[in-house]
């Protein structure tokens, strides 16, 4: 079974350096791993009631549930990403804060 690998890009813009370095990594995986570029530019921005069980008028968004299980489903994640700002670029901190809740269910372990 081929081990998967999860790429995130730190930029949306379709012309990004970042974006092309990440489909030219695919190519340089060897035989046996799976890789493919994550896309988050269309989850929404985190907000905690989605994963607080008191909350009942925000359901979590389909978006959260594919993307946390697309990670825990992968054997390593890939992220590939200039700064901006002299920071992580928002996008991909969203990313990562979704991944991180719930508490409970944390889609970076393992």
């Amino acid at each position: 079974m081929a081990k998967k690998v999860s790429i995130l890009v730190g930029s949306l813009r379709k012309g990004s350096f970042a974006r092309k370095i990440a489909q030219n990594t695919i190519s340089m995986f060897p035989a046996g791993y799976e890789a493919e570029i994550v896309e988050i530019g269309h989850l929404p921005l985190y907000n905690f009631d989605y994963d607080d069980p008191n909350e009942t008028d925000f359901p979590t968004p389909e978006s959260y549930t594919a993307f946390r299980e697309t990670i825990k489903a992968s054997d390593g994640v890939l992220f590939v990403t200039a700064e901006n700002n002299r920071t992580v670029p928002a996008c991909l901190k969203n990313a990562v804060d979704i991944g991180s809740k719930p508490n409970a269910d944390v889609a970076w372990r393992n």
